[in-house]
């Protein structure tokens, strides 16, 4: 009997014992799946960074850029390839540069061209002619302006530095990963591998004309105008850590440096002369 009772006891233990490590493994294996879940990254990126490229866009067939909040006449002129003087006179639009959201702003022709579209005047009428018709000549002359909101938003007021740029510095140190290019409208820039955080400086003196994520394939793009010529591009911030119309000297920090997918830490740069993309390298000094 006692030998029985002991079988029982013993056979009892097994079975509970058996028990508790089924439960214990049974924990484990939920509390690694949950450790997986937490820890494990996907290969792939969630975001889609296929229209994170930066690019200069084609100019649409209609030749109009209706502008979106945000717009400066700056980003506007850049995402083009543009040069923003051009831009201003082609619309008849002065210094500081004041643009409308909605506002339709023409991307080719000239300011004749512009003149010729508008309604004619009756300066080349006979002087009897214009006494008549002088009071419909007002009507006719009458300058209009764009219908906006009863409270227009002014996107850019920027008042333009004027002189040379002296003293290029590089923006973050690091290597080129990526050159500049002039062929078709991939990127007109150069991309430099940073370090993590990193503070993007301002590779000269001037101010700063846009700030913010509308241009396609930018991501967060700080624009520094430094005189009449030159202006200067940041691209794939993390943040941005400066404001539109703020004047900067040469080293100041404009945003800590992003990247683009696994491409990261990672800074696209770019310059521009008169509108014009060229090689960074032509103008930085040599590292």
């Amino acid at each position: 009997m006692m030998t029985i009772e002991l079988l029982k006891r013993v056979k009892g233990s097994t079975r509970l014992l058996t028990s508790n490590v089924s439960g214990a493994a049974f924990v484990c294996l939920v509390l690694t799946g949950c450790a997986y879940d937490s820890f494990h990254y996907a290969d792939q990126d969630p975001f889609d960074y296929h229209a994170n490229s930066a690019v200069v866009q084609t100019i649409p067939s209609t030749n109009i850029h209706r502008v979106a909040s945000g717009d400066t006449l700056f980003s506007i002129a850049f995402s083009y390839g543009l040069d923003y003087r051009t831009v201003a006179e082609i619309n008849g639009i002065e210094p500081p540069y004041v643009i409308y959201p909605n506002q339709k702003i023409r991307l080719k022709g000239s300011a004749k061209q512009l003149a010729k579209a508008a309604p004619a005047t009756i300066k080349d009428e006979p002087e009897t002619k214009k006494k008549v018709s002088a009071p419909v000549s007002k009507a006719v002359t009458k300058k209009t302006t764009p219908k906006v909101n009863s409270s227009p938003k002014v996107v850019s007021t920027v008042k333009a530095p004027v002189k040379k740029v002296s003293d290029w510095r590089w923006p973050v140190s690091g290597a080129v990963t990526k050159s500049f290019s002039n062929a078709g409208v991939s990127s007109k820039g150069i991309d430099i591998k940073g370090q993590d955080a990193e503070h993007v400086k301002a590779a000269a003196d001037g101010v700063v004309v846009y700030a913010g994520n509308g241009l396609i394939g930018y991501g967060n793009l700080v624009i520094v105008k430094h005189n009449d010529v030159y202006l200067s591009a940041y691209a794939y911030n993390e943040r941005i850590l400066v404001k539109e119309k703020q004047t900067v000297r040469v080293g100041d920090s404009l945003a800590v440096i992003g990247g683009k997918g696994a491409e990261r830490p990672l800074l696209h740069f770019e310059v521009r002369r008169d509108g014009r993309p060229i090689d960074p390298l032509k103008v930085l000094p040599k590292q």
